[in-house]
């Protein structure tokens, strides 16, 4: 018979379900150590893509990840600086001046890193985890093993490293097909012409935007494919039902990582988070 106030006590503790089933947690430590494991090993053995079977691989990554799917952003870029433009103006009735900070703040800070990284997620995150897993399951890292092949340096640091570089062009293109998409429209809408808006963009732009564009597009990169590199070489069974599991895990967590590394790197670089709801103390 169980005493008066024993299930009431183990209502209240707090560490309950982590008596009753520590394995969710366990996975997430063991998910975090391999992915450091992986940033590190990345990190040592980059000196790998000398090589010539290295370097075909990084290059038809950065072919994949950055030449096919620019074909594909041109109207969706442009649209997302028109739309922009149509929002500050009915929203805000805004001027030129206003027209061109909004598409400087917005787009050259925000949305071109953050656009390049959702694309890179859903078309080479998904594709690089699933190979990789059916890989794992079928047993070819194995025999890469077997013929003294590091499976993490000719699958991993080609692709890592590729995407990262594509996901900085990618970043570029969108911020410029946007900026132009935007600029175009605002002489439609606004008593400005396109010169003048040409203008007030160079004079407001730093090269801060750049550099902080550049550097966050690059960080998305690494994390989004040291993420699916990871689950694909990790997935949770050797079957079959394993490669949908891993692909689902990789992109998750890719948005993810991506949205905390925007976050923390806008309130280290400019002391806003959330988009001004939490600000740094100077």
């Amino acid at each position: 018979m169980p005493v008066a106030g024993q299930e009431g006590g183990a209502d209240n503790d707090p560490f309950r379900i982590l008596r009753v089933n520590p394995l969710p947690m366990i996975r997430v430590l063991r998910e975090f150590e391999g992915g450091i494991r992986l940033f590190f090993h990345v990190a040592i053995r980059i000196g790998t893509l000398r090589r010539p079977a290295m370097r075909e691989s990084f290059l038809r990554q950065v072919y994949f990840t950055g030449v096919t799917a620019a074909t594909g952003l041109v109207l969706r870029a442009s649209t997302v600086g028109a739309l922009i433009i149509a929002f500050m103006i009915t929203v805000l009735d805004a001027d030129a001046e206003l027209a061109v900070k909004m598409l400087l703040w917005v787009v050259m800070r925000e949305i071109g890193p953050l656009a390049a990284a959702l694309v890179v997620i859903l078309r080479s995150g998904t594709a690089v985890a699933s190979e990789l897993a059916m890989m794992r399951i079928s047993g070819q890292t194995d025999a890469l093993r077997h013929m003294g092949i590091d499976p993490y340096d000719y699958l991993v640091i080609p692709r890592v490293i590729g995407v990262m570089l594509a996901t900085a062009a990618l970043t570029l293109y969108i911020q410029f097909l946007a900026v132009l998409g935007g600029m175009l429209l605002s002489p439609f809408v606004i008593n400005a012409s396109f010169d003048e808006l040409l203008s007030r963009f160079f004079e407001l732009v730093t090269p801060v935007d750049l550099y902080y564009s550049m550097i966050k597009s690059l960080l998305f990169g690494f994390a989004i494919m040291n993420v699916c590199c990871y689950h694909g070489l990790n997935p949770p069974d050797l079957t079959q039902n394993a490669v949908p599991k891993a692909v689902t895990r990789a992109v998750t967590q890719s948005a993810m990582v991506v949205l905390v590394i925007n976050a923390v790197f806008a309130y280290l670089v400019f002391g806003v988070l959330f988009y001004g709801l939490i600000t740094a103390k100077v």
